[in-house]
């Protein structure tokens, strides 16, 4: 079967789903994206829920736009949108009925949704209770366990009952020479590292404590992990695990502070073969258990640290994970996130978990990705500004005119300040390599010269050394200039 063949299959099975039926878009992200995926899938017209104050422009006889100006962390933004749905105010519910007055339209929430429904409406996409537990960062140990998966020692205390000086005497004794780290979990959801802090020191651990107990119901310690961080995703289907390519998590640490921050993902970083397979091999495996003990179907994410030793993996996330959107921007003929909206829902979309495999891992070793980017609190654009970069050694400078850039790099309003944003150009900069190195010069320069404050910042250490010429292409040495 062609790829062609396979796109148009796949369309087909989609279209039974959602062809000719009203679709209520409640929350997520890129979701003028959705709007457009639906669209060419037959659906009929579109209701967008969003959580912030922006709707870009669309046509009205496809979507009607729903703000709901809910902004913040994840968390709030997630229970701000879950509260709204579960009891609509006014404004809401008359949108709902004006839109499906039937109330038989499709619900898809947004990756995060437990909600089972919307004003009677099931939630294609919804997340079972026992599927959520498994994310919770100071239980995973137990998987690890009963997968005979070589990872790090850890100890979890209960935030509320242990003292701080417990925390500290068991982190002095699984700190191996670079720290320990601390996962606060529960009752909040925990993404993009927000209740993650590195201890090194006494003080430092007492600061993390005060901010982590107050706000989390359980606390693991466990060694810090020289290495990169990667995440690799699995899909399961009812016919097995479909394993994705590895993605580099991108998450400089904060040399002056315990946290880290979390700049998004990149496909250009290759691990170590050996890494690789240990990884998807990992995966697989997961998605097996998952699928015999909780019925799981659909995505979810392996996390973890490509270490000097192997792969060492820290959690799992049971959602379409942030990631996907490499696989997405890599292969754009296929609505990859309707497809996990379908699989939950248990609908058949005439693929099998290998095939769906090959189309993916294929498209994404031959098209590197970035979705890389951080809110600032220091400014507060106005309007968006861009400009071309390039790499000299490890620093990172604005482009001359006649100079081909290596990348772009964005500052637009955000929701809390500012968005910073940096895009890497595929023909330019070599995939195999870690993207952060990149990423913390090209902020450094941002933080220069457009008072993003993010502050000083280090990247993660790959497994082995590599020279910068290995990185960046070379670049006609004319049109470099000091």
């Amino acid at each position: 079967m062609t790829m062609d063949h396979q796109f148009r299959a796949l369309s087909e099975r989609l279209r039974g789903l959602f062809g000719g039926r009203k679709v209520v878009l409640a929350g997520g992200t890129r979701l003028p994206r959705r709007v457009q995926e639906l669209q060419h899938l037959g659906a009929d017209r579109t209701l967008v829920i969003s959580t912030d104050d922006s709707a870009p422009l669309y046509d009205s006889e496809v979507a009607t736009w729903l703000p709901l100006g809910i902004s913040g962390l994840i968390a709030t933004e997630q229970m701000g949108l879950e509260e709204a749905l579960s009891s609509p105010a006014p404004e809401l519910a008359g949108a709902l009925r004006e839109f499906d007055p039937a109330g038989d339209a499709l619900v898809i929430g947004s990756h995060y949704m437990t909600l089972p429904e919307v004003g009677g409406r099931p939630v294609l996409n919804c997340r079972q209770p026992e599927w959520v537990a498994l994310e919770n960062k100071t239980t995973i140990d137990s998987l690890w366990r009963d997968l005979s998966v070589p990872h790090a020692p850890a100890a979890v205390f209960d935030a509320d009952g242990e003292s701080f000086d417990a925390l500290w005497e068991s982190s002095t004794l699984l700190d191996s020479g670079w720290g320990v780290v601390w996962s606060g979990d529960g009752p909040a959801i925990n993404g993009g590292a927000n209740f993650v802090r590195r201890v090194r020191t006494r003080s430092e651990a007492r600061r993390v404590f005060r901010h982590l107990a107050p706000k989390c119901d359980f606390i693991r310690v466990m060694p810090f992990l020289e290495g990169i961080p990667v995440s690799v995703h699995g899909i399961v289907f009812p016919d097995g695990t479909a394993v994705l390519r590895p993605i580099e998590m991108v998450v400089p640490r904060r040399t002056e502070s315990a946290r880290f921050l979390y700049a998004g993902c990149a496909s250009f970083y290759d691990p170590p073969a050996h890494i690789r397979d240990e990884m998807r091999n990992l995966a697989r495996r997961v998605g097996e258990q998952l699928r015999t003990t909780v019925g799981y179907r659909g995505t979810f994410t392996l996390d973890g640290v490509a270490t000097e030793d192997g792969f060492r993996p820290t959690e799992i996330n049971t959602r379409y994970g942030g990631a996907m959107t490499c696989f997405e921007d890599a292969l754009p003929q296929v609505p990859i996130a309707l497809v996990q909206v379908a699989l939950v829902a248990g609908y058949d979309i005439g693929m099998g978990s290998m095939e769906f495999e090959d189309l993916l891992v294929g498209a994404a070793d031959s098209n590197r990705i970035t979705s890389i980017g951080a809110n600032v609190k220091a400014v507060s654009p106005t309007h968006e500004i861009e400009r071309p970069v390039v790499w000299t050694e490890w620093a990172c400078r604005w482009a001359h005119e006649d100079e081909v850039p290596h990348g772009t790099l964005r500052l637009r309003p955000g929701r809390i300040g500012g968005r910073l944003e940096l895009d890497l150009f595929q023909d330019m900069v070599r995939p195999g390599r870690a993207a952060a190195p990149l990423v913390v010069s090209a902020f450094a320069l941002a933080d220069q010269d457009w008072c993003t404050g993010l502050g000083r910042l280090e990247p993660a250490l790959a497994v082995a050394e590599t020279d910068v010429d290995e990185l960046i292409s070379v670049v006609e040495q004319a049109a470099v200039t000091a």
